[in-house]
């Protein structure tokens, strides 16, 4: 996308598209990142939501093209888990958290991943994975989720089955945890909240993004 290719993270090494794992991190050419839907390194999104919040993250700014990004010189590395129908398993979740902490301690200057995405059950597995980058210093975003089959937002912070959102609710200092607002600063009706559980709110309806 000409507002993003700026933006996207290199793996210098891995961007020759030469069949080989030339940095030895048990990857072939991967050079923005990996795909676990298709088991390859060509994380390109069939489902445009990852390049619309992409947009929101990080779009290129002063370039007169498209839209900005909160960050206009962000670097987005990608990792593929969810396919172009928007479904995808906790254990890829977990192979993309563990691909990041490989590149983290690889030295790549990794802050924080989001993770726009929720699922209805606990996972200590996943729990382990991102606390295993608390200690690595990177902040996991994820989003407070949307309602249930009424289509209205739940209150995190209840124990029903509708109520229940992970990994929002993973009790890590390092997990921030987002509701949608409208643009005038409310609520999205569809997004769920929660004063325990929902940390802050971030523009998500209406938003115009790279797609």
């Amino acid at each position: 996308h000409e507002d993003l290719s700026g933006n996207m993270f290199q793996n210098s090494d891995d961007c020759n598209s030469n069949g080989l794992d030339d940095d030895g991190n048990g990857f072939v050419d991967d050079c923005h990142g990996i795909d676990k839907v298709n088991d390859d390194s060509d994380p390109m999104d069939d489902n445009d939501h990852g390049t619309h919040v992409a947009g929101t993250i990080g779009a290129v700014g002063n370039n007169s093209v498209g839209v900005v990004g909160v960050n206009w010189t962000v670097r987005l590395m990608a990792c593929k888990f969810l396919d172009a129908g928007g479904s995808g398993s906790t254990a890829d979740a977990i192979s993309c958290l563990e691909y990041v902490k490989l590149m983290k301690d690889r030295d790549v200057n990794i802050v924080a991943t989001n993770n726009s995405w929720s699922g209805d059950s606990f996972s200590q597995p996943l729990f382990d994975a991102v606390e295993a980058h608390l200690q690595r210093g990177i902040l996991f975003i994820v989003a407070a989720g949307n309602g249930g089959i009424d289509g209205v937002g739940d209150n995190n912070d209840g124990t029903g089955f509708d109520q229940q959102v992970y990994p929002c609710e993973f009790y890590l200092p390092n997990v921030i945890c987002v509701a949608a607002t409208t643009r005038t600063d409310a609520l999205s009706s569809f997004s769920n909240f929660g004063r325990r559980t929902v940390h802050l709110g971030a523009p998500g309806s209406q938003i115009l993004s790279t797609t």
